[in-house]
């Protein structure tokens, strides 16, 4: 008798764990979300898109430039994918704000979705921006704008698990203000965090005409002329507040700087387009 009753409690118990999962791991994707805002940016690039062969950066980066033209994404994913092999746990990503909305730097506490999963804000560097009055956090902002939203899914697919500080930059935002927000935001001696900037450069002209614009913004970059493109407009630069307050940044914290690739929307196309954009990489790397 007591063998029976043994034997019909523990068919009692499996019956109950396959009824209530009980036993078995929790599915991560049918947790809650922890964040009250999620920003679906699979919308801004296709997933094939996302895959890249990664460029061999060099030790210690601090920086990088990358693109986020529709036709340039190959150009941002093989520099994201290189960032990869250094393990960076915090991005501060630094963009344009295509509108005039909102605050002069605008920041968000809302996490990303992509194809990869999510990537989550850094919220502690996030608040001290706003609480110094260095951002103003506008989440709507970033519903929109694709120079954050076209680089989400490559961070979800190349760094998982980086944290993210998403800043957008109106074009008339102070340089002394910008310069100390991304000094604020990034400590460069971490060697866990990157700078990754989110610019591309001269738009609407013929492609002959483009590469000259292009060919004067490479001399600036490589001499760290910050003062010579804050006054520049979109023929040479989309971000020359965001351009110009880390190329302040880099040379007060005397690093290199290596041009990695550039391109413009004809080459990449391989078709002549009236109105092209030009597209450069770089990266940033060493000092002290």
């Amino acid at each position: 008798m007591k063998k029976f009753i043994g034997s019909a409690l523990s068919l009692a118990v499996i019956f109950l764990c396959a009824c209530t999962g009980a036993g078995t791991p929790e599915n991560p994707s049918a947790a809650p979300a922890a964040y009250s805002k999620i920003i679906n940016t699979a919308k801004f690039v296709h997933e094939y898109e996302l895959e890249a062969p990664p460029v061999t950066l060099p030790p210690g980066v601090k920086a990088v430039i990358v693109p986020h033209g529709g036709e340039s994404i190959g150009m941002a994913a093989e520099i994201i994918a290189g960032l990869a092999a250094l393990g960076p746990k915090t991005v501060i990503l630094i963009a344009p704000n295509h509108t005039k909305a909102g605050p002069k730097i605008a920041a968000t506490y809302a996490a990303f979705s992509a194809y990869h999963g999510l990537v989550l804000p850094h919220e502690e560097k996030i608040r001290t921006l706003e609480g110094r009055g260095l951002a103003g956090v506008e989440d709507a902002l970033f519903e929109e704008e694709h120079s954050v939203g076209i680089l989400m899914p490559l961070l979800a697919r190349y760094l998982p698990g980086a944290k993210a500080v998403p800043l957008l930059f109106q074009k008339g935002v102070p340089f002394n203000t910008a310069k100390r927000a991304v000094d604020t935001a990034c400590d460069l001696s971490d060697p866990d965090t990157v700078i990754v900037a989110s610019i591309d450069f001269s738009h609407g002209l013929p492609s002959r005409e483009e590469r000259l614009r292009r060919a004067s913004m490479l001399e600036c970059i490589l001499a760290y002329d910050a003062a010579g493109v804050l006054n520049l407009d979109a023929t040479y630069v989309d971000a020359p507040v965001v351009l110009g307050a880390l190329l302040q940044l880099m040379k007060d914290n005397g690093c290199a700087v290596e041009l990695i690739a550039q391109a413009n929307s004809t080459e990449l196309l391989g078709r002549e387009v009236p109105a092209a954009t030009g597209y450069m990489t770089f990266v940033f790397y060493g000092g002290g």
